[in-house]
């Protein structure tokens, strides 16, 4: 095959290239973005000083049970690690290590705090964290926190949510305790703290610990998913960022932080606290997928794997390897500027190997120059054609002399062919994505929870489909036949993300927000090959030089001095033309005509463009297509997953829908200038894709056994009368549903369904359910003992004394203005009142069967209720008949999670 025929603007090798380019990257951005790196080599993990099977143990230890605070198990969790802790440390130290390490069981800091953004609450907490700290050599440099949560919550055996941090934290102490091992220049506090399941009370109740106040960094490793990779949730500046370079294996980009920026990720983490209370900077690593086994039973090392441990685990030792050798002064706040700031960070990783930071300024600097700079070189550009009179672009510059009649010849240049064709591919091929959004969003709203990648199936292929239908007509054989429908498609583009970067542009000086990094990869790939367009016009003749052309080919036709004229006479005797007038010749009869395109014309395309260089789609396909797609790809995945599973929350899943119409688009955009060249097999194939997908994601059941639809579980008992009921909150569609098809006790009985007054978007279904426990042999109305005093006319005494808790609430119908907790020493973190007063007291004990002593102060007559909860379901056939009838009963496609900090809730009325 003639090698110029293979590097052409020909279907074959478009097809070839194109097909190869999309399947290759999307193929590997998929493997990276499912499946986790393997667990390091024996030689690694000695050289670290870790023992990855211990790790593994530990898990399967923490998860046997649920381990909630309120819970017995924690209590048994919490000495299982101090006493791992301490043999590590006793390990190492009687294998050499000759550094200072502090274990503190912290058993001691109560806090009392509130948040004017909980509206009126007022929470006490007494904090049992475990902390260790590794002193540094250099007692100059402030030591980095490393931090993970060992409690879980009470339907979830935590082993993502927190196990695999916890068991992390465990083999970090040993790695930097290994004697084997340089000692650490900055110091290490590895904190393993309890209760952030319940409002970050763990962390809470570290900032009001003395050690707190000397680190100034830190590491959070969190679990927001159930496994896979442990992705660089958000991170308070790039200098800290630059430490997670040295990942060997980074993920993660910097939308999910702005994610939690405005608020479209509602969950927290420890980061908050350590942020927005200590001041401190660092970094949040986190699963974040699948968001269906969070917070559920299916959290557990069954569906967890040994390399997404060795991910989480190895990225916390390279992060901190780097953190604590970092001699600079610029973490610590007595030089220069506090240490809770830094610069806004850029970042983001490529395959999971490489990983990129930059300054947010940096990004704005870059942008408006990339806005400023190509739009002068393509003006200029552009004028300097206009003057050489080789701008084909824009242009029906008439042939003259014109061609014979009988010909049926173009009389013009028909520069202005292929001028609307991208557009009108772009607005029907987006307009039917957008419009697919709606319909699945109407017909099956919740498919994408089980089926989010047929869902991407289907969005990219009716998009391809569309856009192939309309811009075919580009086709030098089809309609208005064009060498220049390529070159309009990239420049017409170009403008368009040019508008986009206006966008990015004003996003990150007006909200500091950075996601749209991304979009300057895309716009300078797409600019470069609208300006390669551009440049190919300089292999072109002036468009004088073509109608001279023509006119001397016609003035040999009329030379009376010529020999007669015949069907073989050439048009271009002369100039050594083809023996044809702009491709065409006389047919066999009167009249008719025959297209024969000339020597590197394609089809019926201008006979002018055979002197356009062929090969020149292929730069503008290597730097428009490849780059842009690994960077578009790899944000889509990571916010797809994220938000997929939302709708169990009660979000709307046409946000989801709509997020992936607008990603098809742009994942697609910048290679449909080629779309026309692209072989109608293929097409054809992505048709066949699109309409079985359509079919099955309108019709098919949205959940599995694997991707099983999250109902929240609560049961409310009126400690006097001993009545109460269950409920199942969850999908409006599905949860009454659930309730009276598949729980007995609800079986023939009266269901209640209304709005979920807590979790917008959801319904709470209840019904008359078996009666809780929680309190074996004992009687509702003596599960809690209360007493009230009145102190003075404003100030009352509430006397609290649960059985089988440690934790109870305070309820007030009108705000209450002091509150103390007497006989305990609390810290305030924050004012124990805020302002508007307080509406609710939550209480926390680290004692069983103890009490609080809680005086207030108020108006003259009060009223409201106590309540208390249990949490407790590792016997729940015996405590919670309710919870585990639900477990048991429940269709194989839904699973319980709790819906607050009590699965019971035993509450007294009371009023003075």
């Amino acid at each position: 095959m003639n090698p110029k025929t293979i590097l052409a603007f020909r279907p074959l090798s478009v097809t070839l290239l194109t097909v190869a380019t999309y399947i290759a990257i999307l193929g590997v951005l998929l493997y990276i973005h499912l499946v986790p790196p393997p667990v390091a080599s024996r030689g690694e993990l000695d050289s670290w000083g870790v023992d990855f099977d211990a790790a593994w143990q530990d898990l399967r230890v923490l998860t046997a049970e649920f381990r909630p605070y309120n819970a017995r198990r924690n209590d048994d969790v919490r000495d299982y690690l101090l006493n791992r802790i301490e043999d590590i440390v006793k390990r190492n130290i009687d294998r050499g290590y000759k550094g200072v390490v502090r274990v503190v069981d912290d058993n001691e800091t109560n806090i009392t705090f509130t948040d004017e953004r909980l509206n009126g609450l007022t929470v006490y907490f007494e904090g049992t964290n475990i902390i260790v700290y590794v002193v540094g050599t250099n007692p100059g440099l402030s030591p980095v926190l490393v931090n993970a949560h060992y409690d879980s919550v009470s339907t979830g055996y935590g082993a993502t949510d927190d196990g695999m941090a916890t068991v992390s934290v465990l083999q970090v102490i040993q790695a930097f305790t290994n004697p084997d091992r340089k000692q650490i220049q900055r110091g290490l506090i590895a904190l393993l703290n309890n209760g952030e399941e319940d409002y970050l009370n763990g962390a809470r109740a570290w900032a009001a610990h003395p050690l707190s106040n000397l680190s100034h960094t830190f590491l959070n490793l969190e679990g927001a998913g159930a496994g896979g990779r442990a992705t660089l949730f958000r991170s308070t500046d790039a200098e800290v960022t630059k430490w997670y370079k040295h990942s060997k294996h980074p993920f993660g980009c910097v939308a999910s932080g702005d994610g939690f920026k405005k608020g479209l990720v509602k969950s927290q983490t420890d980061y908050k606290v350590f942020t927005e209370n200590l001041g401190m900077r660092g970094l949040d690593v986190a699963f974040w997928e699948p968001r269906s086994r969070y917070h559920t039973q299916d959290d557990d090392a069954k569906h967890t794997s040994k390399e997404s441990l060795w991910h989480m685990l190895g990225t916390s030792l390279q992060t901190l390897a780097a953190a604590t050798s970092d001699t600079t002064r610029r973490f610590d706040s007595e030089y220069g500027p506090p240490a809770g700031q830094g610069h806004t960070g850029v970042w983001f990783d490529l395959f999971g190997r490489a990983f990129a930071v930059l300054y947010l300024h940096t990004l704005f600097a870059l942008t408006i120059t990339l806005i400023v700079v190509p739009v002068i070189i393509m003006a200029v550009t552009m004028y300097f054609l206009y003057s050489a009179n080789k701008l084909y672009y824009f242009s029906n510059t008439p042939l003259v002399p014109q061609p014979p009649d009988y010909s049926n010849l173009p009389h013009t240049t028909q520069g202005w062919r292929g001028l609307l064709r991208f557009p009108v591919a772009f607005v029907l091929a987006t307009a039917a994505a957008i419009g697919m959004a709606f319909l699945i969003h109407k017909v099956n709203p919740m498919i994408a929870y089980s089926s989010q990648y047929t869902v991407w199936a289907m969005f990219l292929t009716l998009w391809w489909c569309v856009a192939w239908f309309v811009l075919r007509g580009a086709d030098a054989n089809t309609v208005r036949p064009t060498a220049l429908g390529r070159g309009y498609a990239f420049i017409e583009q170009w403008l368009l993300w040019w508008v986009v970067m206006v966008v990015v542009a004003v996003s990150i000086d007006r909200a500091q927000l950075a996601s749209g990094y991304w979009v300057l990869v895309t716009y300078t790939g797409v600019f470069l090959a609208a300006w390669i367009s551009v440049l190919e016009l300089v292999g072109l003749p002036p468009k004088n030089v073509t109608a001279l052309l023509v006119s001397r080919a016609s003035s040999d036709i009329g030379d009376d001095h010529a020999e007669e004229a015949t069907e073989e006479t050439p048009l271009f005797r002369g100039l050594g033309r083809p023996s044809t007038f702009g491709g065409y010749n006389r047919g066999a009869e009167e009249g008719e005509e025959e297209f024969q395109p000339p020597s590197g014309v394609f089809g019926k395309e201008q006979a002018w463009s055979e002197d356009l260089p062929t090969w020149v789609w292929i730069p503008q396909f290597l730097l428009a297509v490849p780059m842009p797609l690994i960077f578009t790809t790899s944000v889509a995945l990571l916010l797809s997953s994220a938000i997929n599973q939302t709708g169990a929350d009660g979000t709307s899943m046409l946000f989801f829908y709509l997020l992936v119409a607008v990603f098809t688009t742009c994942i697609l955009l910048p290679g449909s200038p080629f779309y026309h060249r692209i072989s109608w097999i293929v097409t054809l194939s992505l048709f066949a894709v699109c309409i079985v997908t359509l079919i099955y994601n309108l019709s098919a059941f949205p959940f599995s056994d694997l991707f099983r639809l999250k109902v929240y579980f609560q049961q409310s008992i009126n400690l006097e009368t001993g009545k109460g009921e269950a409920y199942l909150v969850g999908h409006s569609d599905f949860v009454e549903g659930i309730v009276r098809d598949y729980i007995p006790s609800a079986f023939g009985k009266e269901v209640t369904s209304i709005p979920d007054p807590v979790r917008l978007g959801l319904k709470r279904t209840s019904w008359d359910a078996p009666p809780p426990a929680v309190v074996p042999g004992v009687e509702p109305s003596k599960w809690v003992h209360v007493q009230i005093f009145r102190l003075s006319e404003t100030q009352i005494r509430f006397v609290i004394a649960p059985k089988e808790s440690r934790n109870c609430k305070i309820l007030f119908e009108s705000p209450i203005s002091d509150i103390v907790i007497q006989d305990r020493e609390s810290k305030s973190v924050g004012q124990p009142v805020p302002p508007q007063g307080s509406m609710e007291v939550r209480l926390w004990s680290r004692q069983w069967d103890g009490k609080w002593t809680v005086n207030v102060k108020g108006e003259k007559e009060m009223k409201g209720k106590v309540v208390c909860m249990w949490a407790d379901a590792n016997d729940a056939h015996v405590t919670i008949p309710a919870l585990w009838e639900v477990e048991r009963f429940l269709p194989r496609w839904a699973v319980a999670s709790k819906l607050s900090d009590g699965l019971v809730e035993g509450w007294w009325e009371w009023a003075v």
